[in-house]
């Protein structure tokens, strides 16, 4: 069989974590095995040789043999298994042969499996993973091993690929469970939009009618698509573009008729990247987007405004008020002082909160808005 054939195989199977089996079977044809056993952990934290899992889901040789092994347990005490080194042995290299067919190991399992002759490899990875291929009749060859040397480097590779792919699949399943706790309106899309998550509150404010803020369904696959309806529409495709390709994110303010009130109603969206998902700079990084609704507010306590930024009471109240909408001269009117204190008041607000303007000062609120229970 064609080397480069396996090699791709080992990347594909490795990226995929499937068909493990077939690979093996390949392994087998092509090196003149019987058998062959490459032991990796699986989601459930069990090791198993993935070559030949075992059906009955008792493993002899993990739940036994493994803890009387003369080969592995002269391993872990070679300086080239310690150092992370690349090598490819036989049971002679490792251990004494009369020693070893004395042993119980050799007399109960290894015979009994036509394991009498065995080609080891140690790939050299952090998990000191162990690739091993036995046959009954006769030793491996010069040619054989040579062969098996060769191919080490890319099984160590494939390897290095399948942690990646495992790491960044439970921070992608931490991420969206920590998206689904979020109590406002999440959304994760690529750089063209397409949706990849949606919190089940954002897919409910999304199939409202009348909002500026929809989901359009892309024929392709049939994807959903986040986009915003009217002029601003290229505006917010564009602010996901450059967030996707390392943006510091932007936000964008929308008015709409509400339906059933004389009020405007007025969407806030804070775009951001989600870095460091493993994507390449070509293709963009994740984005967020959090849709906040400032025409019905949660109202953040003017206790939260200052815990967070040190603000009197007075303060705090005046945030909690321009936050629900109030303009600086009902504020004073409601608090009973006069429209220079309040004004005062918002130039300290702005100065402790650390924002530029008002509008500044909205993105700020309705975060922790989103957060009000």
């Amino acid at each position: 069989m064609d080397v480069n054939a396996i090699i791709a195989d080992i990347y594909d199977v490795s990226t995929s974590d499937q068909d493990w089996i077939s690979l093996g079977k390949t392994l087998f044809e092509h090196l003149g095995a019987d058998a062959g056993t490459l032991r990796l952990q699986g989601a459930d934290g069990r090791s198993s040789n993935v070559f030949e899992p075992c059906e009955t889901g008792s493993d002899p040789y993990t739940d036994y043999y493994l803890h009387i092994d003369p080969i592995r347990a002269a391993l872990s005490k070679s300086p080239v298994f310690t150092l992370g080194r690349e090598a490819v042995m036989t049971v002679e290299d490792v251990v004494d042969g009369d020693t070893y067919r004395r042993s119980e190991f050799y007399r109960d399992f290894a015979r009994s499996n036509s394991r009498e002759h065995m080609m080891i490899g140690l790939i050299g990875d952090n998990d000191h993973t162990i690739m091993s291929f036995f046959r009954g009749d006769k030793a491996f060859k010069a040619e054989e091993r040579a062969e098996f040397a060769r191919l080490l480097p890319h099984v160590k590779r494939g390897l290095q690929l399948r942690q990646k792919v495992h790491q960044s699949a439970v921070e992608s399943r931490l991420a969206y469970a920590a998206f689904e706790a979020f109590p406002g309106n999440a959304v994760v899309v690529d750089r063209d939009c397409n949706v990849l998550f949606a919190n089940a509150k954002a897919s409910r404010t999304l199939a409202r009618r009348g909002a500026p803020v929809s989901l359009s369904m892309v024929a392709a696959g049939g994807r959903s698509r986040l986009g915003v309806n009217g002029r601003e529409g290229a505006r917010f495709r564009q602010m996901v573009q450059d967030a996707a390709h390392g943006g510091n994110g932007a936000a964008l303010r929308l008015e709409f008729a509400a339906p059933d009130t004389d009020r405007v109603g007025q969407l806030a969206l804070f775009i951001s990247s989600l870095p460091g998902t493993g994507t390449s700079k070509l293709e963009g990084s994740p984005v967020l987007v959090v849709i906040h609704e400032l025409s019905q507010p949660r109202g953040a306590a003017p206790s939260i405004f200052s815990d967070l930024f040190g603000l009197s009471a007075a303060e705090g109240a005046v945030a909690a008020a321009l936050l629900g909408g109030q303009t600086a001269e009902t504020v004073a009117r409601d608090r009973d002082v006069s429209l220079d204190t309040v004004r005062t008041q918002i130039r300290t607000v702005l100065r402790k909160t650390d924002a530029a303007n008002l509008r500044d000062f909205e993105r700020i609120g309705a975060l922790l808005g989103a957060f009000a229970r």
